[in-house]
């Protein structure tokens, strides 16, 4: 893992990288970066400590146990007595005597009083290893819909041809709902129109049919022009799936860009639906449609500030619509060799 591209969280909590290997050694040296310090690559399931992966960067680390501890701090020279004060006496048990002989009070064991100072709470970078910590727990736990910084760079993980499967289902589904629901009551309104009119029912119906099928255009036209450049660059079928659309660099794409794409879609009908499969041969996964319009289809996680959080793992969602979906076709197939044997036989005279 050499050629990997490294990150590693820093003293202040910010996430560093993506780096070289040489670099993470050079800062080793330096001691910029410790043996409890996280760092992860691809292909580490979640962040390590420097000291866990440093046979494989081929860094030295001293043990903690080896470590010189930290000299303490001097005591502190106790106060002089004023000389023009009487010196105190035993039954003068006041808070400055108990001052003097430095006395145990109830303020140095916990409990605050005027005459206490105040507790001061330690740095961050007194504790790194618990400042890293939360450095790993603030970005594992983020909400993984939330739009994070823009970065142009680093490691990209392309959208799986299974990954994009399951979302063509799911925004199919919604979409064919959207459009019957839409359709159905403008081509009832236009069947009753035409029969109160009384004209040519041939004409009629070519029209009806012209007006649902511009209506259905439109809907895919809004839908996927809306989503694809909203800030999750998604549909709701990617959305659920975590992956984007975007440009090569990582850009959003346009409005124009989208409905191009949403067009060029249509061409895949002329190769039998077998350019779908390109994904499995081109380098970036793409599509005819991608290649066309010059789109990638990625990890919601890529081009952001947080490139780790990407997989290749198809996730809940997906799998449920794969195999829903795989159910639903051998159910259709299994029905058809049924009613085509019913008829065979003459089960059907």
């Amino acid at each position: 893992m050499e050629t990997a591209p490294w990150y590693y969280v820093n003293a202040d909590r910010q996430r560093q990288g993506p780096v070289p290997a040489a670099t993470i050694r050079e800062l080793a040296a330096a001691g910029s970066v410790e043996a409890r310090t996280l760092v992860w690559r691809q292909g580490m399931p979640q962040w390590q400590p420097l000291e866990s992966v440093a046979g494989e960067l081929g860094i030295a680390l001293a043990s903690e146990a080896s470590m010189p501890a930290p000299p303490s701090p001097p005591p502190a020279p106790a106060p002089a007595p004023r000389m023009d004060s009487p010196a105190p006496t035993a039954s003068a048990d006041t808070e400055a005597t108990r001052v003097l002989r430095s006395e145990p009070r109830l303020a140095d064991i916990g409990a605050e009083s005027p005459l206490s100072e105040p507790k001061r709470t330690p740095p961050a970078s007194a504790y790194p290893d618990a400042a890293l910590q939360q450095a790993y727990a603030a970005q594992v736990g983020a909400d993984p819909q939330a739009r994070t910084a823009f970065i142009g760079d680093g490691h990209v993980l392309y959208a799986s041809f299974l990954k994009r499967v399951a979302a063509s289902i799911i925004d199919g589904f919604i979409v064919g709902i959207i459009t019957v629901v839409v359709q159905t009551p403008i081509a009832l309104i236009s069947g009753v129109s035409l029969g109160l009119a009384g004209g040519d029912a041939g004409l009629g119906s070519a029209l009806m049919q012209l007006v649902t099928q511009l209506i259905g255009v439109a809907i895919g036209i809004a839908y996927f022009g809306y989503f694809y450049t909203s800030d999750q660059q998604a549909s709701p079928g990617k959305q659920l799936v975590g992956i984007k659309v975007a440009r090569p660099d990582g850009e959003r794409i346009s409005f124009a860009r989208s409905v191009g794409r949403y067009f060029a879609n249509w061409l895949n009908i002329f190769t039998l639906g077998l350019s779908y499969l390109l994904p499995l041969f081109t380098e970036k996964r793409q599509t005819l449609h991608d290649l066309i319009c010059d789109t990638v289809v990625v990890d919601r996680w890529a081009f952001t500030d947080t490139p780790e959080r990407q997989t290749e793992e198809l996730g809940g969602c997906a799998i449920a619509v794969l195999v829903l979906w795989g159910l639903m076709i051998l159910g259709i197939i299994g029905a058809t060799v049924f009613f085509i044997a019913a008829i065979g036989s003459g089960g059907w005279n």
